[in-house]
């Protein structure tokens, strides 16, 4: 069935604003962009810190698989590897080496993801990671929160809108990647995250007193 445009509510996916601007005019390989694009459209479905795509994830999706055209299993891994490895490059993509299975996870080489990855104790990790983005693209704190925590509903939004007046973004958002590294995906929770770092002093993200989840209950 042809597509009949877009229908009413229908859902949004954040997408990178450079993907629509410098990685659109340097991009050539029409496979590549779509695989970036459904990278993006997969990792946005995932809940938690370890928001990754694997080779095998890639293979398995009808989608990509309609989407790049029709060739056998080997010719679409090729393919695939072939964009991944493009996408490495242009620091889109951070490829881990997974310790436990041995396998390969690209993440989105966005702020947000790149303070994750630092907290994820299964994945061989690099020193440092060149991000990709600009400064004026960067995630706000209220899609991390979306895409993190859940439905911004309003009230959510001006508890959110009042924390960026008390504190500074960047604790924000690492408040927010504590929150979801302890499972406790609420605004409540981030809220006295933030409080404690008000009181007791922040370093390197936690607070200097306490440790463990019990510290912010």
């Amino acid at each position: 069935m042809a597509f009949q445009g877009f229908i009413k509510g229908v859902r949004y996916i954040p997408v990178p604003a450079p993907v629509f601007g410098e990685l659109l005019q340097e991009i050539q390989d029409i496979t590549e962009l779509k695989i970036i694009l459904r990278i993006i459209r997969l990792i946005h479905n995932k809940k938690g810190l370890e928001r990754y795509v694997s080779i095998d994830e890639l293979l398995a999706d009808r989608v990509l698989s309609v989407g790049i055209g029709s060739m056998d299993l080997d010719s679409r891994r090729t393919h695939i590897l072939q964009s991944l490895e493009s996408s490495e490059k242009r620091k889109i993509l951070i490829k881990i080496n997974r310790k436990d299975t041995g396998a390969f996870a690209y993440f989105l080489n966005t702020e947000f993801e790149r303070q994750a990855i630092g907290k994820m104790k299964d994945f061989e990790h690099q020193s440092d990671f060149e991000p990709w983005e600009t400064g004026e693209d960067r995630p706000n704190i209220y899609s991390l929160y979306e895409q993190n925590i859940g439905i911004l509903t309003p009230i959510v939004a001006e508890k959110i809108g009042e924390a960026e007046q008390r504190y500074p973004v960047e604790w924000i958002e690492e408040a927010i990647t504590e929150a979801v590294s302890l499972n406790s995906r609420n605004w409540r929770y981030i809220s006295r995250i933030l409080e404690r770092w008000e009181i007791e002093g922040k370093q390197n993200g936690e607070s200097r007193k306490h440790s463990g989840k019990a510290r912010y209950i």
